[in-house]
């Protein structure tokens, strides 16, 4: 049975929400997670008709593919595993638009379902912050703002990667550190990312 007040909800806002609680504001969701929790917020609006007792794959990607759409605010990228050509990048993200969306939303979308639910996801999270703080690129940035000297190595190293990573590595990484900072509110954290995405604007190519 769903929540008393989960008929007030799209499906739009219960998958971008699914999405956001499976940390799709730093990385990539499968499909078949983001249709599992839409289940378990909203039963009834994500179920199999004949047997309710399953959750329905195909009411989620559904909704995460009008969530993509323009006209609803292109919230969500990504697509379908199955997809040959999506095989490789299959799985959903929020674009930084739908951080914003959730931002906005987060509160009305709790109320109708009746809770107040978090992503578990903390400790990955301060992993990945310490790990950019730690750098010495980043270091460098605070202390001398957009002056700072940073070689590619260094810039690399701020992101976990290495001077072979490939530039698709390289902006994946940026964009969770983007979205982690957008969500957290960290204005040095998106000023380092901006700075980096001018100065190494051709590694990231």
């Amino acid at each position: 049975m769903n929540p008393p007040n989960a008929d007030n909800l799209s499906n739009i806002d219960i998958a971008v929400y699914a999405l956001y609680l499976l940390g799709g504001w730093r990385e990539r969701v499968h499909t078949e997670d983001i249709a599992l929790k839409c289940f378990e917020l909203a039963p009834s609006k994500f179920s199999w008709v004949k047997y309710p007792e399953y959750p329905d794959n195909n009411t989620a990607y559904l909704s995460l593919g009008d969530a993509k759409k323009q006209k609803y605010g292109a919230l969500v990228k990504g697509g379908s595993e199955r997809k040959k050509e999506m095989q490789h990048i299959g799985g959903w993200k929020l674009t930084l638009h739908g951080v914003e969306w959730i931002e906005g939303n987060k509160l009305r979308i709790e109320e109708s379902l009746g809770k107040h639910a978090t992503t578990g996801e903390r400790l990955d999270i301060d992993r990945k912050l310490k790990e950019l703080r730690n750098s010495i690129a980043y270091s460098k940035f605070l202390r001398s703002g957009e002056s700072g000297d940073i070689s590619h190595a260094e810039f690399a190293e701020s992101l976990v990667c290495t001077v072979n990573t490939s530039s698709e590595i390289l902006n994946d990484r940026l964009e969770q550190l983007s979205s982690i900072a957008k969500e957290l509110k960290k204005d040095d954290i998106e000023k380092y990312i901006r700075f980096c995405r001018e100065k190494f604007e051709g590694l990231l190519k």
